[in-house]
Order: C-alpha cells, then structure tokens, then sequence
C-alpha cells in the first residue's frame, strides 16, 4: 500500500492527465516567477548571500524550506494518484523539485536579485525532509505547512515576495500519533500541535507562535480524486487558537489566529 493510492494503478487516461498536470505547475511557476520577477533583468549574472536568518528576519528562507517540500509532495502525491510506481513518482518529484528550485536561482542570478547560494541550502533541506518522510514513517507525523494572509485581502496574481508579513510557516505534529496507548483515545484524531513563525511591521518585529493545526488526512476518502485534494489541502494551515510571542509584546493569546 502506497499511502492510500495503490488503487488507482494501470489507467493510462489517469496517468496521462497526472503527467500534464504536474508540467503544468512546473510550466506556470515559472512563468509566475518570469514576469514576478525577471521580467526586467539585465541579464548580467551576480552572486550575493544575504545572511542566513539577517535578511527578511529568515522568513524568506523559511520560504524556500518549503516550497521545495511542498511541490516535492504534491508532484509525488499527483504521480502516484496518476498511476506510476512509487519509486518513479519519488524520483520525478524529487527531481522536478530541485530544477524549480535551481531554476529560481539561476533567474535570481540575472537579476536584481543575485544568486544566494543560501536560499539553495533551504530548498535542498526542505526537499530532502519530504524525501525522508516517505522512506522514514515516524516522520510523517511532523510537517510543515504554510498560511498566507495579506493585509487589504487577497489578490491574482499574488505577490508572495511583496508582502512577506502576510507568511506564517508552520511545522506540525500529529499529537494523536505520538501519545501512548492508554492516552491516544483521550486526544481528538484530527487536533494537531503546531510552532509557527512570521515576522510583522514590514519585517522589522519576529513572531513566534504555539497553537492548534487540524489533520485533514484522518478523513481519508475512498474516491482517489478527493484523496489527492485532501492531501494538496492538508500541505496549508488554516484559522485555529494560538498564543502569538513577539519580540517587545506580551504574549497575545487569540481565539482564532489567521495572521
């Protein structure tokens, strides 16, 4: 069993459609990136490290730890909802994962930018979490997630990079998973644990934050279609009690913490 998709092997129409849609996230991220970004480039190629946690407070950093994670399991999960065998799907997302990273930089590189070889580091540790997840299982009990909540609302094409107070980055445990047996029943299936991080004031205050995160895959659909938008959805945090740690604050406890 393959986490939940070895039923939808040997459709060709299904493999097919998997096939296109994971190039066409591939295809569209870096358009998005091109006119976000390298629209203006002059072209001359330069490098410059920015400082591991100095520049953007790390929340940039913290970024590229999980965008590779991210595209690494929603390429993987859309393979294997498609049809291929789990040790192709592993080694295509890995792949396709770490080019879109590559692929970031080396545009970085001929803009404004530059190349930081740092931001590479952070998607090749998010990139090699999720790999370790699937062979490690004791890992999947700890994730990270992602919630985005820009001031003013939200608006197409977003700009991530312009508002980086609008990111919070999560990494979650499975509470239910981790207790001992005597213990498990008392714990609600789907309540998890999370540690958050973000940064507020146009970057100049750090936030840390403690707080509930919910684990959408205990609803575990038999219909592989709403399998795969379970597992794409539970990649995101959403609205949940918190307390808020800011540097020169008092703890802010919140009922509901979208931001």
């Amino acid at each position: 069993m393959t986490e939940g998709f070895a039923a939808t092997q040997g459709m060709p129409p299904r493999k097919v459609l998997a096939t296109g849609l994971t190039a066409g996230i591939l295809a569209a991220s870096l358009v998005e990136s091109y006119y976000s970004w390298w629209k203006d480039a002059d072209g001359q190629f330069t490098f410059r490290a920015e400082g591991w946690f100095a520049g953007h407070r790390g929340i940039d950093k913290a970024g590229h730890l999980f965008t590779s994670y991210f595209y690494f399991r929603t390429f993987r999960n859309i393979l294997l909802w498609g049809g291929y065998h789990p040790t192709t799907a592993y080694w295509w997302a890995a792949g396709l994962s770490a080019f879109f990273a590559l692929s970031v930089e080396i545009g970085d590189g001929v803009s404004e930018y530059a190349f930081d070889y740092q931001d590479l580091v952070f998607n090749a540790a998010g990139l090699g979490y999720g790999m370790l997840q699937t062979e490690v299982p004791a890992l999947r009990n700890f994730n990270l997630k992602w919630s985005y909540v820009p001031a003013g609302g939200y608006r197409f094409p977003p700009r991530f990079t312009e508002h980086y107070d609008a990111h919070t980055y999560w990494l979650t445990a499975n509470v239910n998973n981790l207790l001992p047996a005597s213990l498990e029943p008392w714990w609600p299936d789907f309540l998890q644990v999370g540690i958050g991080y973000s940064v507020a004031d146009n970057i100049s205050r750090s936030e840390w934050l403690l707080g509930f995160d919910y684990n959408l895959e205990i609803l575990n659909p038999d219909n592989p279609d709403l399998r795969l938008l379970v597992k794409t959805l539970d990649s995101f945090h959403y609205p949940a009690p918190a307390v808020k740690f800011a540097e020169q604050k008092e703890p802010e406890w919140l009922l509901i913490h979208t931001n």
